[in-house]
């Protein structure tokens, strides 16, 4: 049984397990000491790792059987904190014992970390430069690099170059040249400043983020394995732009700023159902040419059907000509038996010359600027039919009807599929100590969002409305007339809660692609089970929304935004600096399990509103007797404050949002 059991744990009840930028994150370390142990201190870190793992080719040319595939690894810190919790500060700073002895009995230190808004990644100095071995390959691989024979050999002959040759003419001791490759390293723009990426999962070893606290019990001797414990947690960042503004509702953005994707569509050869035919006015003469016109209903194509001429066995055998002596006046008699040739002609101009006309139309998405989903919540766009065309001509204007159709724009929506594609981007350092390699990978995976079938959906031209926005306006400012799709016909076009929201960090990216697919017919499927008439009548339309973003629904908060506003941290030192021990202090106080720290700074005052100037505050003064009544020193709130709280989020909402995040069982895996 071990002598010392060490378990450390997250409050999660504020926060659902899931935590955010500027959140305080709480918790305790417990220890249940069963036999007496030296200790030299136990600490407490908050970290978050960002790993990439490649396979990568040792041999360029291809028809080499004997090269060998390497796997190569990079590892980021984007988040880095620590806190001793034991011994308290007020005794390292007086104390220059270097060991301290726990009692048998149980023993509880609570720790407090606040998380910042940027990632932190450090470069191969110090805490970063971790060595770790792939028990697969063999391999020994370091953070941030890949580790190799040729790296030792390397930076072993820089190293006597530069004790053998004297050092140029104001070279400082301090400087980073001794260390070429953290100098090298530091003129590549490998590392990036971004906000914290969410956590990550799902993908196996090839691309993971993970953020956890552990905690270390350094004991006293080399010979003993320290202690260690560990507790992951759920990190989603807040929706904020490349400004850490809130990237939706700021002031900055056009209220009505959209974005669209459209793409056009053509139904060739349609006739109208309903065709206008001219018929005499029944006051007027028959031989009069005075005519009225009305819709009617009638078939696609009309045409005069005129009497054949009867053939030579007709004329033997038809009673009706076989009685005749001369077959010339029975074929005579025959041609004059239609009407004359002036009546036919008078006839004929009762039927409308039917032309067939393209419909040209087309599908369109709309998303609010910038275009952007939020997973597990409806669909933000918004789906259109859209023509060129006035909507008057599909309808029956021309006969006085203009409200009703005359069947010209009538257009069946059979099919809706809207697919997610998932791109994530990686890339891993490969280094010799001379030059670097930066090796890049790509993981695309589509996740079909909504199939849906409809049957024989109808929507019509006619009912189209003239854009009075200008958004789908033309290059030459044509009128754009359209027809929204309610958003009932894809109300489950949901993201699913394991998505990452797109971000973009030193070693991965993660970025979405959105593709709506409709098929539209312009006439009715008499029989789905029929697939050649299905494919036969739908003419199908594919709309590409590249890099569309994929947010987390976490926008800041009243708390948040006092946490932000605080400068309480604790990011003390591991040891305090050698040969500057102060000197014993008493206190009356017990001793506290958090690090003391040197007050902060007052804050700077806060700025009067540009509104008012100071003889109306000096009126406001003499009229109420205080400022704000009864506020004291409080000033109005700025203008800049009243916007900034208009953009808060709902607390319930807040917390919807934040339960909504899975990630996959992977992420609890492989901590250290």
């Amino acid at each position: 049984m071990a002598i010392c059991d060490v378990k450390i744990e997250i409050d999660r009840h504020e926060t659902d397990g899931t935590f955010t930028n500027h959140d305080i994150i709480r918790g305790t370390v417990t220890l249940v000491v069963t036999d007496s142990i030296s200790l030299n201190y136990i600490q407490v870190k908050l970290e978050g790792l960002s790993s990439t793992q490649l396979t990568v080719s040792t041999s360029t040319n291809r028809k080499d059987r004997d090269r060998k595939d390497k796997i190569l690894k990079d590892v980021h810190k984007v988040l880095y904190d620590t806190v001793i919790v034991f011994p308290p500060d007020n005794i390292r700073q007086v104390s220059s014992a270097k060991e301290f002895t726990l009692i048998p009995g149980n023993y509880s230190y609570p720790f407090q970390f606040k998380i910042p808004l940027n990632n932190s990644c450090v470069k191969m100095t110090g805490i970063t430069n971790k060595i770790s071995f792939n028990k697969k390959t063999f391999d020994v691989m370091i953070n941030n690099g890949n580790f190799n024979p040729s790296l030792i050999l390397n930076n072993a002959q820089k190293l006597i170059q530069n004790f053998t040759t004297p050092p140029p003419t104001g070279y400082s001791s301090s400087s980073s040249s001794l260390n070429p490759q953290s100098q090298s390293q530091q003129t590549t723009p490998y590392h990036i400043t971004s906000q914290l990426p969410p956590s990550l999962s799902g993908n196996g070893e090839f691309a993971s983020i993970k953020y956890y606290v552990k905690v270390t019990c350094k004991r006293a001797s080399f010979l003993k394995t320290n202690l260690r414990a560990f507790d992951p947690f759920i990190f989603l960042p807040l929706d904020l732009d490349a400004h850490n503004r809130p990237l939706l509702g700021h002031s900055s953005y056009e209220e009505y700023k959209e974005v669209f994707v459209r793409k056009e569509l053509t139904f060739r050869n349609r006739i109208p159902e309903i065709i206008g035919v001219r018929v005499p006015s029944p006051k007027s003469n028959p031989s009069s040419s005075s005519t009225t016109t009305k819709p009617t209903a009638l078939p696609p194509k009309i045409t005069n059907i005129q009497p054949k001429k009867p053939g030579l066995l007709q004329r033997l055998f038809d009673p009706n000509l076989a009685g005749s002596s001369s077959s010339s006046t029975s074929i005579n008699n025959y041609k004059r038996s239609p009407s004359p040739p002036a009546q036919k002609k008078k006839e004929n101009s009762y039927f409308p010359k039917v032309k067939a006309q393209d419909v040209p139309f087309s599908f369109e998405v709309r998303f609010r600027h910038p275009a952007f989903l939020i997973p597990t919540k409806p669909p933000s766009f918004k789906l259109f039919l859209v023509s060129k065309l006035n909507p008057d001509r599909f309808t029956l204007s021309e006969y006085n009807r203009p409200g009703e159709s005359n069947g010209l724009g009538v257009v069946y929506l059979q099919k809706l599929q809207v697919d997610l594609t998932s791109t994530t981007i990686i890339s891993v350092l490969e280094s010799d100590g001379n030059t670097k390699e930066i090796h890049m990978g790509k993981n695309e995976e589509v996740i079909n969002i909504c199939s849906n079938n409809y049957k024989n959906s109808k929507f019509d031209l006619m009912n189209c409305k003239k854009n009075k926005t200008g958004i789908s306006s033309t290059a030459n400012n044509n009128s754009i007339y359209e027809l929204e799709i309610p958003s009932a016909y894809f109300k489950n076009c949901i993201l699913p809660d394991f998505l990452a929201p797109s971000f973009k960090t030193c070693n991965i990216t993660r970025k979405y692609n959105l593709t709506i697919t409709a098929g539209f017919s312009c006439e009715k499927i008499i029989d789905f089970t029929n697939l050649q008439e299905f494919n036969k009548k739908i003419k199908y339309v594919d709309l590409q929304c590249s890099n569309i973003k994929v947010l987390s629904g976490l926008n800041m908060t009243p708390t948040l935004h006092s946490n932000a506003s605080s400068r309480t941290s604790s990011v003390p030192n591991i040891q305090p600096p050698p040969g500057k021990i102060p000197s014993p202090t008493t206190t009356s106080s017990p001793p506290s399990p958090y690090p003391i720290e040197k007050p902060p700074p007052p804050m700077p005052e806060r700025p009067s509103s540009p509104l008012v100037s100071q003889q109306s505050s000096s009126s406001l003064v003499d009229e109420f007797g205080e400022l704000g009544m009864g506020g004291g020193d409080e000033l109005l709130p700025t203008y800049d404050d009243v916007m900034r709280e208009a953009t808060y989020q709902d607390d319930s909402e807040h917390q919807r949002a934040r339960r909504r995040y899975q990630v996959h069982e992977q992420y609890y895996n492989n901590l250290d």
